[in-house]
C-alpha cells in the first residue's frame, strides 16, 4: 500500500483506506500529507468520508478528522463504514443516554413515529424509537434523542436550558430551536424512506445552532460541559 493510506472517490463520498499494521501515528501523518496533496483536487465544501481497511477508536477517529481539517478546505459532513452495522451501534445511544440521566433528570420514552402533524410537549428530555414525520413537532425541556430521523421540527431546552441538545440517525429537520435560538436549513430538507445513518448532533457553540456527526467523543464533551455548568 503507498504510504499507509489510499483515498478513493465514488458517489459523492471519499473512501479512506487504511493501512491495518501501520503505528497509527505514523498513519496519521501519511493521512495529512495524502489530504494536503489532494487539497485541490478536493477543492472546499462539505464530503463524506468512509474509512476502511482498520478498526479505530472514537478518539483515532476524531484524531483523522482533524487531521484533514487542517490539512485542507474540506469539513466532514458524517461518517460510514467506522462499524460493521453503524445503525445498530448507533441505536444503543439511548440506552447509554438513559443510563447516564442524573437521578433528578427525567426521560420520557417514546416507542413510535411522531406523524400527521402532531405535537408532542414533554418537560423532561425525551428519545423516540421511530421517526419524527414532516409536520410534526417535538417540544422539550431538556434533551431530544430521535433513533430514527428527524424530519419535523424540534425545539430542546425550551424554557431557557442552553446546553440541551437534539440528535437523530437522520437529521434532515424542517427547523430546530435550542433554548431561543433557532436554525433553518438553507436548503429544502431531503427526507428518504431509507434511514442513511449517517447521525448526527444539534447543540449550540459560540451563540449559534451546530450540527455536527454524532459520535462518542461529541456524546462524552456535551455530558462534561453538562457537569461543568451542574
Amino acid at each position: 500500500m503507498n504510504q499507509g493510506v489510499i483515498l478513493k472517490s465514488y458517489n459523492g463520498a471519499i473512501k479512506l483506506i487504511l493501512d491495518p499494521d501501520m503505528e497509527f501515528k505514523e498513519l496519521l501523518g501519511c493521512i495529512r500529507d495524502k489530504f494536503y496533496e489532494s487539497r485541490k483536487f478536493l477543492g472546499g465544501g462539505s464530503i463524506i468520508l468512509d474509512m476502511d481497511g482498520r478498526r479505530l477508536s472514537d478518539i483515532e477517529e476524531e484524531l483523522i478528522v482533524d487531521a484533514i481539517n487542517a490539512s485542507c478546505d474540506v469539513s466532514i459532513s458524517c461518517i460510514v463504514g467506522k462499524n460493521e452495522d453503524d445503525l445498530e451501534h448507533i441505536k444503543k445511544v439511548g440506552e447509554i443516554l438513559e443510563s447516564r440521566l442524573d437521578d433528578d433528570e427525567k426521560c420520557r420514552i417514546l416507542h413510535g413515529s411522531v406523524m400527521n402533524k402532531q405535537v408532542i410537549e414533554v418537560e423532561d428530555s425525551i428519545i423516540v424509537f421511530g421517526d419524527v414525520n414532516p409536520g410534526s413537532v417535538i417540544v422539550s425541556e431538556g434533551n431530544i434523542i430521535i433513533l430514527g430521523g428527524l424530519y419535523g421540527k424540534a425545539h430542546a431546552g425550551c424554557h431557557g436550558d442552553d446546553s440541551a441538545f437534539i440528535c437523530a440517525i437522520e437529521l434532515e429537520a424542517q427547523g430546530l430551536m435550542i433554548n431561543d435560538l433557532s436554525y433553518e436549513p438553507e436548503s429544502k430538507p431531503i427526507w428518504s424512506a431509507v434511514l442513511k445513518s449517517s447521525p448526527k448532533v444539534a447543540r449550540i457553540c459560540d451563540g449559534i445552532i451546530t450540527i455536527n456527526p454524532l459520535n462518542r467523543v461529541i456524546m462524552e464533551k456535551i455530558y462534561e460541559s453538562k457537569k461543568l455548568q451542574a
